[in-house]
């Protein structure tokens, strides 16, 4: 059963997009069928060079501006989420250094509130080593 999982993976309707798409490359199909045929009858079915040339160059220019544009959101924004990383660490370090320890159990009592901060921000234990 294993050795056809992707088959049947592959084959799954349910949260495929096949279903959205299937009619359009149905009808594309159709279409080139239909073309062939006529083609076989003997008519000469033509596109202009150029007619394709120019479109093909302005769509081409204008996926890669979006690409690098949005690239370029992705990465202020990563950089943006790492700075508050960063920020929430320090923190996190400056309260465990400089919150003074009035009694001999207050030692226990910081560590649960640092590991809270250390997992909500993926922080290791050795950040928060005294």
């Amino acid at each position: 059963m294993k050795t056809f999982q992707w088959l049947q993976l592959a084959i799954q309707m349910r949260g495929s997009i096949l279903p959205a798409v299937f009619p359009r490359a149905l009808l594309c199909g159709v279409l080139g069928i239909l073309i062939s045929i006529v083609h076989i009858g003997g008519i000469q079915i033509e596109i202009p060079a150029l007619g394709n040339v120019v479109p093909s160059v302005v769509l081409g220019l204008l996926l890669v501006f979006r690409t690098n544009t949005a690239y370029e959101r992705f990465w202020e924004g990563r950089k943006a989420w790492g700075d508050l990383i960063n920020t929430v660490r320090n923190l996190a370090r400056q309260i465990w250094v400089f919150v003074e320890e009035q009694e001999e159990g207050d030692h226990e009592k910081k560590s649960p509130e640092s590991k809270v901060i250390g997992r909500v921000f993926r922080c290791d234990e050795a950040t928060f080593a005294p």
